[in-house]
């Protein structure tokens, strides 16, 4: 077996695929999120049914993200990651051509189904692919790519429906993600035809930290962001709260993002897709708050700063009911940073749970009930502002938040304890 390692262009190359991977398969996760108000005119639907092509992709990348992990050592993790890019751009692309909702909520959970192909095993894939030293900076770039094609999936579709429509919105957005999709494929074509055990003994690189991570998603929480593991979260009745954290959070983020673009289209201000679009930009308010979270998890408590987010996504969600373009920025500014300190806290925790296979399994439960949770907020804040507006979903937002408060102080001795 050979023990010189992978060289610095394979490795580069290596990297730059699994961040192009990201990107491209999150650029079409979000991709209809904005454009709600103009599909339900276009199909003639109620809001919680146009939600469901928010839902739809993300309870099937929820349910398939554990299966994909599992199937990746068996067919090639390069193998893998190609076929998601590819198939979840070729399904966007069909998108825009859909005769009637159904077919199109169908696409979409079949979109989830491959972009779960991604996040799935692309760590793995890293673990498998490069030398220690290069994997937590590789992992980074791939969480880098995730966050660019989340927001980019919500930004580009919108401003491209501006120009052309929200079918060519879609459209739009589908040829960038193939054409970065087909430079993965090109870029993996080495170990498109090699197993995942002779990957490792070709480059040098031990298998025991194959399958070490499943992707965090774009929420920009990289292993980077996490402070040294100095605690040790028990298995058990304690990480039932680190799961329902991280999903009702999610309930507030996705919920409150996906209704956003339509209150913004009606009354008082009647804004454009494109204009909509420009409040995803919001989003980058998460990558600052996850790269200075570790930094901040050495000085305070993850209790403590867990309590901070939802305290501040609570003033957040009050201040959204206001009818100011700027107090809904700042409002949802403060949201987004409190979700984040909230996730990224909870994220941390699972995957500290214990080293090995343990964490493997409890950072990916934890993964499956975050996407859930965004399914289930599409869901009921589409159902709750068809009923009563935007105060619908800004109570459902205080109650997810007040409940992971009551979570974070009862749960106080079982992970969120400050650290010495």
């Amino acid at each position: 077996m050979s023990t010189a390692g992978p060289s610095a262009t394979s490795t580069r190359r290596t990297v730059i695929a699994v961040f192009l991977a990201g990107v491209s398969v999150f650029l079409v996760l979000y991709e209809t999120q904005g454009l709600l108000p103009a599909i339900r005119g276009a199909y003639g639907i109620d809001a919680p049914t146009a939600s469901l092509t928010v839902s739809a992709t993300n309870v099937a990348m929820a349910v398939f993200l554990i299966p994909f992990s599992l199937l990746a050592p068996r067919i090639g993790h390069a193998r893998q990651i190609a076929g998601g890019v590819v198939l979840a751009a070729l399904l966007a692309l069909i998108l825009p051509f859909m005769p009637s909702p159904e077919l199109l909520i169908a696409v979409r959970f079949l979109q989830g189904v491959a972009i779960a192909a991604v996040p799935a095993t692309a760590m793995a894939y890293l673990s498998l692919r490069l030398p220690a030293a290069a994997l937590p900076g590789a992992i980074g770039v791939y969480i880098a790519g995730n966050t660019i094609g989340g927001l980019s999936s919500r930004l580009l579709t919108g401003l491209a429906a501006e120009v052309l429509g929200w079918h060519g919105g879609l459209a739009f957005t589908a040829a960038v993600s193939l054409a970065f999709g087909l430079i993965v494929v090109w870029l993996l074509r080495h170990d498109l035809f090699t197993t995942s055990r002779a990957l490792a003994a070709r480059d040098g690189v031990a298998t025991a930290r194959d399958a070490s991570t499943t992707g965090q998603g774009d929420s920009a929480t990289a292993d980077t962001a996490q402070p040294p593991r100095r605690a040790i979260i028990p298995l058990g009745s304690g990480l039932w709260r680190i799961y329902l954290t991280g999903f009702l959070c999610m309930i507030v983020f996705g919920g409150s993002f996906t209704m956003l673009g339509t209150r913004l289209q009606h009354d008082p201000w009647h804004l454009s897709e494109g204009a909509v679009a420009l409040f995803f930009l919001i989003y980058l308010v998460g990558t600052v708050v996850t790269t200075y979270y570790g930094r901040l998890a050495t000085k305070y408590s993850r209790t403590w700063l867990t309590l901070l987010g939802m305290v501040t996504a609570l003033a957040g969600a009050g201040l959204t009911l206001v009818d100011s373009l700027t107090v809904v920025i700042i409002g949802m500014s403060l949201l987004t940073a409190g979700f984040f300190l909230g996730h990224t806290g909870a994220s941390a925790a699972a995957s500290a749970s214990r080293p090995g296979v343990d964490s493997t399994r409890s950072a990916a439960i934890y993964l499956t009930v975050y996407y859930l949770g965004t399914s289930l907020g599409a869901w009921l804040s589409a159902v709750l502002f068809t009923d009563y507006a935007w105060p619908g979903v800004v109570v459902m937002c205080m109650t997810a938040l007040f409940a992971v408060l009551i979570l974070t102080l009862t749960g106080a001795s079982i992970g969120f304890r400050k650290r010495n």
